[in-house]
């Protein structure tokens, strides 16, 4: 059984057995803070800052030895680094890291070498035919609009993100901050011990990730790549985006109602990664090519009101919870979601319980779109 928990400001834990533990780091990094005329700059500075740093392929080469693997990843409130392997020699990964992300200095070509491996990850993620993504119509601008036209990711990186080989050494060191950052450990604390791993990172105060404007465009106001139903979400606190979660699994349900056939996945935000995105951002549940738009409004109308019936809304945190116990499978996963929900301030457990009202809210909030 996980138990997680805040053991000092800024340093969650879930407590994890086994032989495998894992820190993660998460630093208000993400697409919200590039600013406007810099799409790209945040995801090439997480690529520069996990670049090897000499011709030794350190630090990598340092923590293979140990048996870690090292990942990062950019998201629209927040860069998170990770680190993985056997908890008996964790916090010697942990000083690594911390040693590597505080030296900003990169050998000669590295710009364009990662601005190369970003293209490639970007062609190969969007199978090829990234004009059929998506990041066009959902990611907020820096200011705080849905659906306005700031792509952090595919066009930077088809148009070559070394464009900002001379800023992102600035933007690390304003934003990515050792001691301004969240940090969650999964592992044994009689292993790795709390106080050991906060010696290794030093003081830091945990600001939290940036929040956004509120957005002036409505759901049903955007034009949407294909048919969906959208829920705007508008609170940053657990409860709230716990609620907004609900009330997507409800309209998922009323779409199984229409068809009589399985009902979709509920998407979050713009990776499905629960809980790691600030207001405003979106829940989407996608529509059958066939589907009887119709229909499916006359139920998205009916939604507020099944909040209201017995059981409607603790079936869907029941499939909620089960979905979250999956999601935390793995110890840099615990490690990783801890972190941005404790930068994101929404640490604790999110399916306990849930207000109907807030349900309620967010259900009347809901917007069909046909698609293009």
């Amino acid at each position: 059984m996980h138990r997680i928990r805040e053991v000092a400001p800024g340093l969650g834990w879930y407590e994890y057995g086994g032989d495998v533990g894992a820190v993660a780091l998460a630093f208000p990094a993400g697409f919200r803070t590039e600013g406007a005329g810099r799409p790209g700059l945040a995801h090439f500075a997480e690529h520069m800052l996990m670049a090897p740093r000499d011709r030794h392929a350190q630090p990598y080469a340092r923590l293979e030895e140990r048996g870690f693997l090292l990942e990062a990843r950019t998201r629209l409130d927040h860069l998170t680094v990770t680190v993985s392997g056997p908890q008996r020699h964790l916090l010697r990964a942990v000083e690594t890291l911390v040693a590597h992300l505080a030296d900003l200095e990169r050998p000669g070509g590295t710009a364009l070498r990662q601005a190369e491996i970003i293209r490639n990850e970007v062609l190969e993620k969007t199978g090829l035919s990234p004009s059929t993504d998506r990041w066009r119509w959902c990611v907020p601008t820096p200011d705080g609009a849905i659906g306005a036209d700031h792509d952090p990711v595919v066009a930077p990186a088809l148009a070559g993100s070394a464009v900002h080989a001379d800023a992102w050494r600035a933007f690390a060191a304003e934003h990515v901050r050792l001691d301004r950052c969240g940090a969650a450990v999964a592992a044994d604390p009689a292993l790795v011990g709390p106080d050991a791993v906060e010696a290794a990172l030093g003081p830091r105060v945990v600001p939290g990730a940036p929040r956004a404007a509120a957005s002036g465009r409505s759901p049903g106001e955007c034009e949407a790549p294909r048919g969906e139903i959208v829920l705007p979400v508008h609170a940053d606190d657990l409860a709230g985006q716990s609620a907004a979660l609900v009330a997507a699994e409800l309209a998922a349900a009323a779409v199984t109602a229409a068809h009589g056939r399985p009902g979709p996945a509920v998407h979050y935000g713009l990776f499905d990664e629960w809980f790691s995105e600030n207001a405003p951002t979106v829940l989407t549940v996608p529509l059958p090519a066939e589907a009887d738009i119709t229909a499916v409004e006359e139920r998205m109308r009916a939604l507020p009101r099944t909040v209201v019936e017995p059981g409607a809304v603790a079936r869907a945190r029941e499939r909620l919870s089960e979905e979250w116990a999956r999601r935390l499978a793995t110890p840099s996963a615990c490690a990783r979601l801890t972190a941005w929900m404790l930068l994101g301030g929404r640490m604790g457990d999110p399916f306990a319980s849930c207000d109907p009202h807030l349900v309620a809210h967010s259900a009347s909030a809901a917007a069909v779109l046909k698609g293009a």
